[in-house]
């Protein structure tokens, strides 16, 4: 897969979403599944997944809560302290950025309360070890239908691009194990027809 952004802008949009949340949780009382699904209902989270510059890096945490919430915010700064909901705010935005998904396809399969309440031991290990146990929890871990999905695409019409056939297809949705199993000119006729690559279907 290939993030909407350089990695180079990462830091900044970690950074952002840990001060945001912190602030909201935590300066403004506000509950964590409230303020996470508001985020990732607003124009801030489409930005950031799309890779628009003036929310990588050009808007402050504080610009981006006034936005989410429209309403004037009551502070101009976070607290120096690292929460465990500013560790959560930085593990989503890496999570988000590390599978090339939507925030709400994360956030409603792990809301941001559970996020939090990992962290206890995660905070300690990689983004990367805490963006797989998040994957993990998706309820479609198999990328096989999610960019056949993406495409628009019936399965009927992927085994006709494909050359497959709609019953091995059914396999492969249904059991990635499947899919990791399949002949490589298989796999590569799919990905093929998907406009991505063997990686992004097996990843």
């Amino acid at each position: 897969m290939i993030p909407a952004y350089d990695e180079v802008y990462l830091s900044d949009v970690m950074r952002n979403l840990a001060d945001l949340f912190d602030l909201a949780i935590i300066s403004m009382g506000m509950d964590p599944d409230d303020i996470g699904t508001r985020f990732a209902a607003s124009f801030v989270a489409n930005a950031i997944e799309k890779g628009n510059p003036n929310y990588l890096s050009g808007k402050s945490a504080v610009e981006m809560l006034i936005e989410i919430l429209g309403q004037d915010v009551p502070y101009n700064q976070v607290s120096m302290d690292r929460s465990p909901e500013y560790w959560a705010g930085w593990v989503l935005a890496y999570t988000q950025w590390y599978l090339d998904i939507k925030f709400q396809e994360i956030l409603t399969a792990v809301p941001l309360s559970a996020i939090i309440s990992i962290y206890h031991p995660y905070h300690e290990a990689p983004e990367s070890k805490t963006a797989k146990w998040i994957e993990d929890k998706l309820p479609n871990k198999n990328k096989l239908a999610y960019y056949r999905k993406l495409r628009q695409l019936s399965k009927k019409q992927l085994s006709r691009l494909s050359g497959g056939n709609i019953r091995s297809l059914n396999y492969y949705e249904a059991d990635r194990q499947y899919l990791w199993k399949a002949k490589g000119e298989t796999l590569y006729a799919l990905a093929k027809a998907l406009c991505c690559t063997i990686e992004d279907l097996l990843h």
